[in-house]
């Protein structure tokens, strides 16, 4: 049993470093009724091999998944026919291709297509000991509320700091986070700043040495989610 194990945890690492030579990463969201269809096309005239991994919350890998694009092919996979609901099946989709790929998602919510993203920047490599910066937008006015979402695309822990200003630029909130391998944190911004007609702004996520990949969720009369790997240094 052993030795068995041992052999198709060898195929898999030999596989994975076979299409590693572009690597993307995502959110999904399997809890509460949400569920991920993800569309890879593959953008280039050779063929590209790929392997798509699921990670819940805590950085527990639930499913892979190898295939191959033929040039200009596409293929979609819906995540609820392959990983289970759970308050924990969220968090980080990473992709390895040999090839450059487009992704485009889209978000359900009971069933309903609530949001759709393109992913075309793949996880960036960072230059030791310099920081690097992820921003985004969100708003905390009335009727509306953001989650935000920081995921770990490595197979090793990092750490980043997030804060959150106003349009005045006044610090509302800062924290530390230290993520293990694959694992996401949800910062739920009703519970940090509140709700309020000035509660808008920037978010802020300063990262070193291994990039963070960053979701942003808007509630209001609709669910829109946005995902953010490209940093502005």
């Amino acid at each position: 049993m052993r030795y068995a194990a041992l052999v198709v945890c060898i195929v898999i690492g030999i596989g994975a470093a076979g299409v590693a030579q572009h690597q993307y990463a995502f959110y999904y969201d399997l809890s509460g009724g949400q569920d991920l269809v993800i569309n890879m096309m593959n953008t280039m005239e050779e063929s590209s091999a790929y392997l798509i991994e699921v990670y819940d919350a805590w950085g527990n890998l639930l499913w892979q998944k190898t295939g191959e694009l033929a040039a200009y092919e596409a293929e979609f996979y819906r995540l609820g026919e392959f990983v289970a609901a759970g308050d924990m099946n969220w968090g980080v989709t990473t992709v390895a291709s040999e090839e450059q790929l487009v992704i485009g998602l889209e978000y359900l919510a009971g069933g309903k297509l609530v949001s759709i993203d393109t992913v075309s920047q793949e996880v960036p490599e960072l230059e030791g000991g310099v920081p690097y910066w992820l921003g985004a937008y969100y708003t905390q006015a009335e009727g509306l509320s953001t989650g935000v979402i920081i995921m770990n695309p490595h197979d090793e822990a990092t750490s980043v700091n997030v804060s959150l200003r106003n349009p005045n630029g006044e610090l509302l909130y800062s924290q530390d986070i230290d993520l293990a391998p694959y694992e996401s944190e949800y910062l739920d911004l009703d519970k940090l700043v509140g709700q309020g007609g000035l509660i808008w702004g920037l978010v802020d996520v300063q990262m070193q040495e291994n990039a963070v990949v960053v979701a942003v969720e808007y509630y209001g009369e609709r669910l829109e989610v946005d995902n953010i790997t490209e940093y502005y240094f």
